[in-house]
């Protein structure tokens, strides 16, 4: 029996990727779809494969480089790619950081001009990424956009169908999003909140990886507090007085701007790429594109 054909969705965190693991994956048809639901990259997990054409994803964050080298290295797969645009990505992801009790500010999330932040500015650059997807596995990588299912949801599902050569049930796709956003509100308490025990400066220090030596047992603990309480504190916060909270905001919007316009040509980039796939898998936009 020949191996099965074998798809791999490594999305970035916050780019919809929960989306398309609830919603859009489960829909399509002619394949076996994998629940991330326990799921490892790991050789063992081709023991649940039953078809001829396999689907799996899992979600990669900032190890989406080494995710791509180790899917190739166990499954040998076609890689899809989800991502949004970088300043959205960058915003949405720091609000998760703050959601998990991290204290660092923004501009110390995404830092454009020392390259010191919890996240590298290499590891933002999509162009890299796609080149190294065709570098490691010798194939073009199926990008999908979510701006793209915004504007244009059946452009965005012919896309992947057509790369995927499969079928959708319409009736099973939802569009309703899969986690509401907590509020401006309560992710600027959790912030405050969470700073009573965690210094901004110490979690910076921490996440990229200097200052180790004084980051001790209780640090550690606390920072760990920090994550596990995160769903109870985000209800109760809820209910908190707006007088409780200060003045300082959850994001720069200067800074924003400023990851937007620092990665304009990439993402213009990125979406020529998603074009050039598109007239090869002769699917048409519904509307213009949206960038």
């Amino acid at each position: 029996m020949s191996a099965p054909e074998t798809f791999f969705h490594i999305g970035y965190a916050r780019a919809a990727s929960t989306f398309l693991q609830k919603t859009v994956f489960p829909a399509l048809t002619g394949l076996q779809y994998i629940p991330r639901n326990n799921f490892r990259v790991r050789e063992s997990e081709k023991r649940r494969f039953r078809g001829d054409k396999i689907l799996m994803s899992r979600e990669a964050g900032e190890f989406i480089f080494d995710r791509v080298d180790r899917v190739h290295e166990i499954f040998g797969s076609r890689i899809i790619i989800s991502l949004r645009r970088h300043d959205v990505l960058a915003a949405s992801t720091y609000r998760l950081y703050a959601k998990n009790g991290h204290t660092f500010r923004f501009d110390k999330f995404l830092d454009l001009e020392t390259n010191n932040g919890v996240r590298k500015v290499e590891d933002f650059t999509y162009m890299r990424l796609f080149e190294h997807v065709e570098k490691v596995t010798g194939q073009k990588p199926i990008v999908l956009i979510f701006e793209d299912y915004i504007a244009d949801p059946d452009f965005y599902i012919d896309t992947l169908c057509s790369a995927l050569q499969c079928g959708v049930d319409k009736a099973k796709l939802s569009h309703r999003a899969v986690h509401k956003s907590y509020s401006d509100k309560q992710l600027r308490l959790r912030r405050q909140f969470a700073e009573k025990a965690l210094s901004p400066e110490d979690d910076h220090a921490r996440l990229i990886g200097t200052g180790i030596e004084d980051y001790t047992f209780v640090k550690r603990m606390k920072e760990k507090v920090m994550v596990r309480v995160s769903g109870i504190m985000m209800r109760l916060i809820r209910f908190a007085p707006d007088s409780w909270l200060n003045d300082e905001p959850l994001l720069i919007d200067s800074h924003v701007q400023a990851i937007r316009e620092y990665f304009a040509d990439d993402w213009k980039a990125a979406y020529a790429y998603v074009e050039r796939q598109s007239e090869e898998l002769g699917v048409s936009r519904n509307k213009p594109a949206p960038f």
